[in-house]
Protein backbone atom coordinates (compact mmCIF):
# COMPACT_ATOMS: atom_id res chain seq x y z
CA UNK A 1 0.00 0.00 0.00
CA UNK A 2 2.77 -0.64 0.68
CA UNK A 3 0.04 3.60 0.83
CA UNK A 4 -2.22 1.82 -2.04
CA UNK A 5 -5.05 4.04 -1.91
CA UNK A 6 -4.66 6.89 -4.45
CA UNK A 7 -6.54 10.05 -4.26
CA UNK A 8 -7.44 11.29 -7.66
CA UNK A 9 -8.41 15.10 -8.82
CA UNK A 10 -11.88 15.98 -9.11
CA UNK A 11 -10.82 18.04 -12.72
CA UNK A 12 -9.58 13.71 -13.90
CA UNK A 13 -13.60 12.62 -13.40
CA UNK A 14 -14.79 10.12 -16.25
CA UNK A 15 -16.62 11.72 -19.01
CA UNK A 16 -20.85 11.50 -18.61
CA UNK A 17 -22.02 8.52 -19.05
CA UNK A 18 -25.68 6.77 -20.35
CA UNK A 19 -26.70 5.18 -16.69
CA UNK A 20 -24.99 5.36 -13.04
CA UNK A 21 -24.30 1.14 -13.24
CA UNK A 22 -22.76 2.30 -16.16
CA UNK A 23 -20.46 5.11 -14.93
CA UNK A 24 -20.13 3.17 -11.95
CA UNK A 25 -18.59 0.44 -13.82
CA UNK A 26 -16.55 2.37 -15.93
CA UNK A 27 -14.70 4.10 -13.05
CA UNK A 28 -14.28 1.00 -11.38
CA UNK A 29 -12.59 -0.83 -14.64
CA UNK A 30 -10.65 1.97 -15.83
CA UNK A 31 -9.05 3.01 -11.95
CA UNK A 32 -8.12 -0.82 -11.12
CA UNK A 33 -6.33 -0.50 -14.81
CA UNK A 34 -4.48 2.53 -14.13
CA UNK A 35 -3.50 1.33 -10.72
CA UNK A 36 -2.39 -2.35 -11.90
CA UNK A 37 -0.15 -0.19 -14.36
CA UNK A 38 1.40 1.48 -12.30
CA UNK A 39 2.15 -1.14 -9.96
CA UNK A 40 4.63 -2.56 -12.23
CA UNK A 41 6.31 0.16 -11.82
CA UNK A 42 6.34 0.45 -8.20
CA UNK A 43 6.20 -3.03 -6.82
CA UNK A 44 10.46 -3.54 -6.19
CA UNK A 45 9.63 -0.81 -3.39
CA UNK A 46 7.27 -3.14 -2.30
CA UNK A 47 9.27 -6.26 -2.39
CA UNK A 48 11.88 -4.29 -0.19
CA UNK A 49 9.16 -2.51 2.04
CA UNK A 50 8.31 -5.66 2.69
CA UNK A 51 11.27 -7.56 3.30
CA UNK A 52 12.48 -4.47 5.62
CA UNK A 53 9.64 -4.73 7.64
CA UNK A 54 9.76 -8.67 8.26
CA UNK A 55 13.77 -8.63 9.36
CA UNK A 56 14.85 -8.46 12.77
CA UNK A 57 11.05 -9.30 13.39
CA UNK A 58 10.42 -10.00 17.72
CA UNK A 59 14.06 -9.24 18.04
CA UNK A 60 15.31 -7.09 21.00
CA UNK A 61 18.64 -6.11 18.60
CA UNK A 62 18.75 -3.86 15.62
CA UNK A 63 21.70 -6.33 14.41
CA UNK A 64 19.34 -9.73 14.74
CA UNK A 65 18.23 -11.24 12.03
CA UNK A 66 19.21 -8.24 9.80
CA UNK A 67 19.85 -9.14 6.90
CA UNK A 68 19.62 -5.55 4.59
CA UNK A 69 21.34 -2.48 5.81
CA UNK A 70 18.67 -0.41 4.44
CA UNK A 71 16.42 0.84 1.04
CA UNK A 72 19.73 0.55 -1.55
CA UNK A 73 21.13 -2.25 -0.29
CA UNK A 74 18.00 -4.44 -0.47
CA UNK A 75 17.90 -3.45 -4.08
CA UNK A 76 21.34 -4.81 -4.92
CA UNK A 77 21.39 -7.65 -2.77
CA UNK A 78 17.76 -9.39 -3.86
CA UNK A 79 18.70 -9.08 -7.69
CA UNK A 80 21.95 -10.00 -7.12
CA UNK A 81 21.72 -13.34 -4.63
CA UNK A 82 18.43 -14.23 -5.92
CA UNK A 83 17.91 -13.36 -9.52
CA UNK A 84 17.20 -9.94 -11.66
CA UNK A 85 13.15 -11.74 -11.58
CA UNK A 86 13.06 -11.82 -7.65
CA UNK A 87 12.67 -7.91 -7.46
CA UNK A 88 9.66 -7.93 -8.99
CA UNK A 89 8.28 -10.93 -6.37
CA UNK A 90 4.56 -10.64 -5.65
CA UNK A 91 3.86 -8.53 -8.76
CA UNK A 92 1.04 -10.63 -10.28
CA UNK A 93 -1.50 -10.65 -7.53
CA UNK A 94 0.07 -6.84 -6.22
CA UNK A 95 -1.72 -6.00 -9.51
CA UNK A 96 -4.76 -8.18 -8.96
CA UNK A 97 -4.73 -6.30 -5.49
CA UNK A 98 -4.23 -2.79 -7.22
CA UNK A 99 -7.15 -3.49 -9.79
CA UNK A 100 -9.55 -4.55 -7.18
CA UNK A 101 -8.59 -1.92 -4.03
CA UNK A 102 -8.35 1.22 -5.70
CA UNK A 103 -11.20 -0.13 -8.53
CA UNK A 104 -13.86 -0.21 -5.60
CA UNK A 105 -12.56 2.84 -3.53
CA UNK A 106 -12.67 4.50 -6.94
CA UNK A 107 -15.97 3.36 -7.74
CA UNK A 108 -17.47 3.77 -4.67
CA UNK A 109 -15.74 6.95 -3.28
CA UNK A 110 -17.54 9.43 -5.89
CA UNK A 111 -20.96 7.88 -4.88
CA UNK A 112 -20.17 7.71 -0.82
CA UNK A 113 -19.76 11.42 -1.16
CA UNK A 114 -22.94 11.94 -2.50
CA UNK A 115 -24.56 10.24 0.01
CA UNK A 116 -22.63 12.13 2.78
CA UNK A 117 -24.07 15.58 0.82
CA UNK A 118 -20.54 16.13 -0.68
CA UNK A 119 -20.38 20.20 -1.44
CA UNK A 120 -17.12 20.44 -3.20
CA UNK A 121 -16.14 23.21 -0.46
CA UNK A 122 -13.31 23.07 1.77
CA UNK A 123 -14.72 23.66 4.74
CA UNK A 124 -13.59 21.59 7.53
CA UNK A 125 -17.03 20.04 7.78
CA UNK A 126 -16.84 18.64 3.73
CA UNK A 127 -13.12 18.07 4.29
CA UNK A 128 -14.41 15.32 7.02
CA UNK A 129 -16.97 13.93 4.97
CA UNK A 130 -14.48 13.26 2.07
CA UNK A 131 -12.15 11.05 4.86
CA UNK A 132 -15.04 9.61 5.93
CA UNK A 133 -16.14 8.54 2.14
CA UNK A 134 -12.03 7.68 1.63
CA UNK A 135 -11.59 5.43 4.64
CA UNK A 136 -15.18 3.40 4.50
CA UNK A 137 -14.20 3.18 0.57
CA UNK A 138 -10.95 1.68 1.05
CA UNK A 139 -12.07 -0.51 3.58
CA UNK A 140 -14.74 -2.26 1.46
CA UNK A 141 -11.51 -2.22 -1.30
CA UNK A 142 -9.17 -3.56 1.35
CA UNK A 143 -11.82 -6.89 1.71
CA UNK A 144 -12.36 -7.40 -1.41
CA UNK A 145 -8.70 -7.00 -2.21
CA UNK A 146 -7.30 -8.99 0.93
CA UNK A 147 -6.61 -12.89 -0.56
CA UNK A 148 -4.51 -11.32 -3.24
CA UNK A 149 -2.39 -9.32 -0.61
CA UNK A 150 -1.92 -12.25 1.59
CA UNK A 151 0.03 -14.02 -1.25
CA UNK A 152 1.36 -10.86 -2.48
CA UNK A 153 3.04 -10.49 1.27
CA UNK A 154 3.84 -13.99 1.39
CA UNK A 155 5.69 -14.23 -2.08
CA UNK A 156 7.50 -11.05 -1.01
CA UNK A 157 8.93 -12.55 1.84
CA UNK A 158 9.95 -15.48 0.54
CA UNK A 159 13.64 -15.76 0.63
CA UNK A 160 17.03 -17.38 0.05
CA UNK A 161 18.86 -14.87 1.95
CA UNK A 162 16.91 -14.86 4.79
CA UNK A 163 16.60 -18.54 5.04
CA UNK A 164 20.59 -18.65 5.09
CA UNK A 165 20.63 -16.28 7.84
CA UNK A 166 17.75 -17.79 10.07
CA UNK A 167 15.61 -15.19 9.94
CA UNK A 168 11.64 -15.83 11.73
CA UNK A 169 10.12 -15.97 7.83
CA UNK A 170 12.78 -17.46 6.21
CA UNK A 171 10.66 -19.06 2.71
CA UNK A 172 8.35 -19.84 5.66
CA UNK A 173 5.50 -20.37 2.37
CA UNK A 174 6.58 -22.15 -0.79
CA UNK A 175 4.29 -20.73 -3.03
CA UNK A 176 5.14 -21.09 -6.71
CA UNK A 177 2.60 -17.89 -7.69
CA UNK A 178 -0.23 -16.38 -7.31
CA UNK A 179 -3.08 -19.36 -7.98
CA UNK A 180 -0.72 -22.05 -6.45
CA UNK A 181 -0.97 -19.77 -2.98
CA UNK A 182 -4.37 -19.24 -3.52
CA UNK A 183 -5.14 -23.10 -3.83
CA UNK A 184 -2.84 -23.78 -1.13
CA UNK A 185 -4.14 -21.77 1.45
CA UNK A 186 -8.05 -22.63 0.13
CA UNK A 187 -6.80 -26.49 1.15
CA UNK A 188 -5.05 -25.68 4.59
CA UNK A 189 -7.30 -23.41 5.83
CA UNK A 190 -10.45 -23.10 4.01
CA UNK A 191 -11.83 -19.58 2.19
CA UNK A 192 -11.59 -18.20 5.44
CA UNK A 193 -7.33 -18.24 4.97
CA UNK A 194 -8.14 -16.07 2.45
CA UNK A 195 -9.12 -13.47 4.72
CA UNK A 196 -6.57 -14.28 7.44
CA UNK A 197 -4.90 -10.81 8.52
CA UNK A 198 -7.55 -8.88 7.44
CA UNK A 199 -8.07 -7.29 10.83
CA UNK A 200 -5.02 -5.29 10.39
CA UNK A 201 -5.35 -4.34 6.41
CA UNK A 202 -8.80 -2.62 7.13
CA UNK A 203 -7.23 -0.09 9.34
CA UNK A 204 -4.18 0.28 7.56
CA UNK A 205 -6.34 1.13 4.58
CA UNK A 206 -8.84 3.21 6.29
CA UNK A 207 -5.43 5.25 7.92
CA UNK A 208 -4.11 5.54 4.75
CA UNK A 209 -7.01 6.86 2.81
CA UNK A 210 -7.88 9.42 5.87
CA UNK A 211 -4.83 10.63 5.64
CA UNK A 212 -4.10 11.58 2.34
CA UNK A 213 -7.67 12.74 1.30
CA UNK A 214 -6.56 15.18 4.47
CA UNK A 215 -3.10 16.03 2.97
CA UNK A 216 -3.24 15.28 -0.64
CA UNK A 217 -4.95 18.25 -2.16
CA UNK A 218 -4.59 20.50 0.97
CA UNK A 219 -0.50 20.45 -0.67
CA UNK A 220 -1.73 20.72 -3.70
CA UNK A 221 -3.43 23.88 -3.47
CA UNK A 222 -0.99 25.67 -0.92
CA UNK A 223 1.70 24.54 -4.04
CA UNK A 224 -0.25 26.33 -6.77
CA UNK A 225 -1.09 28.91 -4.70
CA UNK A 226 2.70 29.66 -4.31
CA UNK A 227 2.86 30.09 -8.10
CA UNK A 228 6.05 27.92 -9.00
CA UNK A 229 4.23 25.08 -10.71
CA UNK A 230 0.74 24.84 -12.96
CA UNK A 231 -1.56 21.94 -12.38
CA UNK A 232 0.06 19.24 -14.39
CA UNK A 233 2.09 16.04 -13.59
CA UNK A 234 4.78 17.98 -11.82
CA UNK A 235 2.57 19.32 -9.34
CA UNK A 236 1.20 16.32 -8.80
CA UNK A 237 3.93 14.48 -8.01
CA UNK A 238 5.32 17.19 -5.77
CA UNK A 239 1.89 17.08 -3.74
CA UNK A 240 2.50 13.37 -3.47
CA UNK A 241 5.96 13.60 -2.38
CA UNK A 242 4.76 16.60 0.14
CA UNK A 243 1.81 14.68 1.60
CA UNK A 244 3.57 11.52 1.08
CA UNK A 245 5.97 12.22 4.38
CA UNK A 246 2.45 12.90 6.24
CA UNK A 247 1.01 10.17 4.96
CA UNK A 248 3.99 7.12 5.03
CA UNK A 249 4.62 7.98 9.06
CA UNK A 250 1.10 7.83 9.94
CA UNK A 251 0.42 4.43 8.00
CA UNK A 252 3.69 3.05 8.12
CA UNK A 253 2.91 0.98 11.78
CA UNK A 254 -0.46 0.01 10.35
CA UNK A 255 2.08 -1.62 7.20
CA UNK A 256 4.21 -3.24 9.84
CA UNK A 257 1.08 -5.45 11.52
CA UNK A 258 -0.19 -5.74 8.22
CA UNK A 259 2.61 -7.59 6.77
CA UNK A 260 3.58 -9.23 9.77
CA UNK A 261 -0.10 -10.07 9.69
CA UNK A 262 -0.90 -11.87 6.55
CA UNK A 263 2.85 -14.16 6.72
CA UNK A 264 3.07 -14.97 10.08
CA UNK A 265 2.70 -18.75 10.67
CA UNK A 266 -0.52 -20.62 11.41
CA UNK A 267 -1.90 -23.14 13.52
CA UNK A 268 0.54 -23.75 16.99
CA UNK A 269 3.45 -21.41 15.90
CA UNK A 270 1.04 -18.36 15.02
CA UNK A 271 2.69 -15.39 16.74
CA UNK A 272 -0.18 -13.10 16.78
CA UNK A 273 -3.98 -12.64 18.04
CA UNK A 274 -5.10 -10.24 15.94
CA UNK A 275 -3.27 -6.11 15.64
CA UNK A 276 -3.51 -5.13 18.91
CA UNK A 277 -1.45 -8.05 20.00
CA UNK A 278 0.76 -7.17 17.35
CA UNK A 279 1.39 -3.82 17.98
CA UNK A 280 1.96 -4.80 21.64
CA UNK A 281 4.38 -7.42 21.04
CA UNK A 282 6.64 -5.58 18.40
CA UNK A 283 6.82 -2.24 20.67
CA UNK A 284 8.00 -4.40 23.51
CA UNK A 285 10.88 -6.41 21.67
CA UNK A 286 12.14 -3.86 18.93
CA UNK A 287 10.54 -0.98 20.55
CA UNK A 288 8.81 2.46 18.49
CA UNK A 289 11.69 2.03 15.53
CA UNK A 290 10.21 -1.38 14.75
CA UNK A 291 7.02 0.51 13.38
CA UNK A 292 8.65 2.46 11.11
CA UNK A 293 10.68 -0.07 9.38
CA UNK A 294 10.73 0.14 5.70
CA UNK A 295 9.56 3.58 6.00
CA UNK A 296 12.22 4.68 3.42
CA UNK A 297 11.36 2.13 0.73
CA UNK A 298 7.27 3.03 1.49
CA UNK A 299 7.99 6.88 1.04
CA UNK A 300 9.88 6.04 -2.11
CA UNK A 301 7.35 3.86 -3.62
CA UNK A 302 4.27 6.30 -3.11
CA UNK A 303 4.90 9.96 -5.12
CA UNK A 304 5.68 7.98 -8.27
CA UNK A 305 2.66 4.89 -7.50
CA UNK A 306 0.07 8.15 -7.43
CA UNK A 307 1.64 10.20 -10.37
CA UNK A 308 1.40 6.57 -12.58
CA UNK A 309 -2.35 5.95 -11.76
CA UNK A 310 -2.97 10.19 -12.73
CA UNK A 311 -1.58 9.51 -15.77
CA UNK A 312 -2.62 5.99 -16.61
CA UNK A 313 -6.08 6.42 -15.03
CA UNK A 314 -6.57 9.07 -18.05
CA UNK A 315 -5.26 7.78 -20.66
CA UNK A 316 -7.54 4.61 -20.08
CA UNK A 317 -10.49 6.37 -19.34
CA UNK A 318 -9.61 8.76 -22.57
CA UNK A 319 -9.57 5.09 -24.26
CA UNK A 320 -12.69 3.68 -22.80
CA UNK A 321 -14.10 7.28 -23.43
CA UNK A 322 -13.37 6.38 -27.63
CA UNK A 323 -15.41 2.89 -27.56
CA UNK A 324 -18.83 4.37 -25.83
CA UNK A 325 -18.15 3.90 -21.99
Amino acid sequence: ANNDEITFDEDLEPPPVKSTQRKLMTDIITGGTAASLACVFSNPFEVVKTRLQLQGEMANSAAQGRVYKGLIDAFMKIPREEGVLAIQKGLVPGMVYQFFMNGARLGIYPTLKRLLNDDGSHSPMNVLRQIGAGATSGAIGAVIGSPFFMVKCRLQAMSKIAKNSGTLHANQYDYKGMVDGLVKVYKEEGMSGWFRGIDGAVPRVMVGSASQLATYETVKQRILALGYLHDGILCHFSSSMVSGIVVTTIMNPFDVVSTRLYTQPQGAKRIYSGPVDCFIKTARAEGLGGFFKGWTAHYARLGPHTVLCLVFWEQVRNLAHKFGF
